[in-house]
């Protein structure tokens, strides 16, 4: 599939994944869009594990989509045929979870056409399985041995296929994977930054008392400090004022929020 077609269906899964609304749905039915790395259909359920294979797979691909009640035709166009029922989420859910680590999240969403007046659909019942994925969780393991698979397979999606992922493939998500690491333990949210610079703001005046009146006031304490005992230098204190330290903060913490808005 083209560069623009394989946007676009990512664009239509994600649309889903954020809002699976009818409407949503119904694009992806309309646009004619076959199987891709992030996106399955099937024309009714399957066994469980050979389901929870794809799920896995397609989890370690990034997240995506399986569309229930739907035919892929040999020439790549789909035939919304409808499921002959809606079946029980948390039983399958149950079924699928034995094989998958507790780490990937997925959800299964009805579509019941049964009352609607969209022609194609209209009388059809269709279900959806939401895959979810996490860069800090790559890779997604197999969790128990099957008849297929043993106990820390790796599955991925190598175009319409779910397939054993390969050490390229594998090598692939680590670095995913220490890279999110990397960004979580090395940079606070951006809400954070912008508390912290309030506070350092907060901790600098921004004017600057000069009246003859606040001078001779210090000029007093001075005097009672010179008769109540002398003074000197503490060696100890730094060079730098504290009014210097909280500038030169203020400046670090606008180009820490300037990188985690990408602006350098």
């Amino acid at each position: 599939m083209d560069t623009f077609n394989s946007g676009k269906i990512k664009e239509m899964v994600y649309d889903v994944l954020q809002n699976p609304t009818r409407e949503n749905f119904i694009d992806i039915l309309d646009n004619g869009l076959g199987e891709q790395d992030n996106l399955d259909f099937k024309v009714q359920w399957i066994e469980a594990q050979k389901l929870a294979e794809i799920v896995l797979g397609i989890a370690n691909s990034g997240g995506g989509a399986i569309i229930l009640g739907v035919k892929e035709n040999e020439d790549g166009t789909l035939e919304s045929t409808g499921l002959s029922k809606i079946e029980d989420k948390e039983k399958i859910h149950s079924k699928m979870a034995k094989f998958l680590p507790e780490t990937i999240k997925f959800e299964i969403a009805d579509f019941d056409f049964s009352n609607e007046s969209y022609s194609k659909l209209t009388g059809r019942l269709f279900q959806l399985i939401l895959i979810y994925s996490e860069d800090i969780n790559l890779p997604y393991i197999w969790e128990k041995d099957s008849n297929s698979a043993e106990a820390g397979c790796i599955f991925f999606r190598r175009g319409t296929k779910t397939v054993k992922a390969n050490s390229y493939e594998i090598k692939e998500m680590l670095d995913k994977r220490l890279e999110a690491a990397y960004v979580e333990q090395s940079s606070l949210h951006l809400e954070e930054h912008l508390k912290q610079l309030n506070t350092l703001y907060k901790n600098m005046s921004s004017q600057i008392y000069s009246s003859s009146v606040i001078s001779n006031l210090f000029k007093n304490m001075s005097a009672f400090g010179t008769l109540a005992g002398t003074s000197q230098n503490n060696p100890h204190y730094p060079k730098e004022s504290y009014d210097e330290f909280i500038a030169k903060m203020i400046e670090k913490k606008k180009i820490k929020i300037e990188k985690v808005l990408d602006l350098k």
